[in-house]
């Protein structure tokens, strides 16, 4: 193997979510596929706005294990993070021959953290005590709700003392963390990275939000929890929310190598723009260059990229407009567009934590050499019917060794990521 710095070895995955909590859980999901999906709770309804939407929430497995990291100065999403970011921490210290105490000096070490919105579980239940119940606030509600709370609480626990930072770029929070860091290893600025994303968003007031945009997956357009959200499909409802955190171990290949660590995948291409357009309207223009500038930054060319993790969240304009910028994408090559899968139709979108997410399902894709399904397809809108979508069962391939990842957000941010498969 070729040992250099133009990429970051991923030595250590956490995962935790609809399908549940770990590594093994989620790779059988993706072999097995189908919706992980529920309705809002019958008593959310009663709060002005909420629709009778479909939801993707921990299965109960995932929240044993999310409870045991509450505390007082933990909001949902911050527990979520810290139970994700364990499971990927044991791994890469285990990873090691002989398995080290301590990863890297802390001072070489960064936090690169995603979430949509932060301690929105806790910024409701505040409202709700206070306006609604009268009662005074807890002390440690602003620490609850900051942003930067996770990344602030796993840099403690680990003792991370390099750069520490928190994106917060709607759905594309935490590919871009996954960049940043990325880029961040590449100058040498660190060593090792704890990078990831966690999204807590489920709860009556945001689901009222989110149903005034009209953009959800509801019982009034879907008949069923399997069917609620179909990508790319002619009928499809919208999106669905859900709730869960990925965690990585990135580290430069000289620091992996010299602690006898072995990558599961490495990151290889990072792409990010944005369409100075409309806080809601996804752009063409915007999505390709992203996608050539990750293509390009992986030193490949589009030829070489053998599947592609689509953002598709199952609305109406997103889907058509990535599925116009994935052909424009790659129009040049001549074996055609590569297979597409569309993995919200499985876990729901995790919006902040998408990323960290769909990046850990490109590694199971990469590591069992297959493509993962999307589900209710059929029938093909006929606008994204150019593309090579995965259906309902996962495609095994062959040679499968770079996919690249999507992540377009409301604000016009829009993030591509390329994956590549250890020897």
């Amino acid at each position: 193997m070729n040992y250099d710095n133009s990429s970051a070895w991923i030595t250590g995955i956490g995962v935790l979510g609809p399908q549940g909590t770990g590594w093994d859980q989620l790779s059988a999901a993706l072999q097995a596929p189908r919706a992980h999906f529920s309705t809002v709770p019958p008593a959310w309804l009663a709060t002005t706005g909420v629709p009778d939407a479909y939801i993707a929430p921990l299965n109960a497995a995932a929240e044993v294990d999310a409870k045991r990291y509450e505390t007082l100065s933990t909001d949902r999403a911050c527990a979520l993070a810290l139970c994700a970011a364990e499971q990927a921490w044991q791994q890469a210290a285990q990873s090691a021959t002989p398995t080290t105490a301590a990863l890297a000096d802390g001072t070489r070490c960064g936090v690169y953290w995603g979430t949509g919105m932060g301690g929105l579980h806790t910024t409701e239940s505040a409202y709700n005590r206070l306006l609604v119940d009268h009662k005074p606030l807890r002390p440690m509600t602003v620490v609850r709700i900051m942003a930067n709370s996770a990344a602030a609480q796993l840099a403690m626990k680990y003792k991370l003392r390099g750069p520490n930072h928190t994106y917060t770029v709607a759905c594309a929070s935490s590919a871009m963390a996954l960049g940043e860091a990325l880029l961040a290893l590449r100058l040498g600025r660190i060593d090792l990275a704890l990078v990831g994303g966690s999204e807590a968003m489920l709860a009556p007031g945001v689901m009222a939000a989110w149903g005034a945009l009209r953009v959800l997956s509801t019982r009034k357009t879907a008949a069923s929890a399997d069917a609620a959200c179909r990508p790319f499909s002619a009928t499809r409802t919208g999106l669905v929310m859900g709730e869960g955190a990925a965690a990585f171990i990135l580290e430069s290949p000289r620091h992996a190598k010299a602690r006898g660590a072995k990558p599961l995948a490495e990151l290889v291409g990072y792409g990010s723009t944005c369409d100075a357009s409309s806080l809601v309207q996804p752009q063409l223009e915007g999505q390709v260059r992203a996608m050539h500038q990750a293509i390009e930054d992986a030193g490949l060319t589009p030829d070489q990229i053998g599947g592609i993790n689509a953002h598709a969240t199952g609305t109406d304009t997103g889907d058509t407009v990535e599925a116009t910028a994935i052909a424009a994408t790659f129009a040049t090559i001549g074996r055609g567009i590569p297979p597409v899968s569309a993995t919200k139709s499985m876990h729901g979108h995790l919006l902040g934590a998408a990323g960290a997410m769909e990046a850990a399902v490109c590694i199971a894709s990469l590591q069992q050499q297959f493509i993962p399904a999307t589900l209710g397809v059929s029938p093909i809108d006929p606008k994204c019917a150019m593309l090579d979508v995965v259906i309902d069962t996962p495609r095994p391939v062959t040679g499968l060794d770079y996919v690249m990842s999507n992540s377009f957000a409301f604000g016009g941010s829009n993030v591509s990521l390329v994956f590549k498969r250890s020897a």
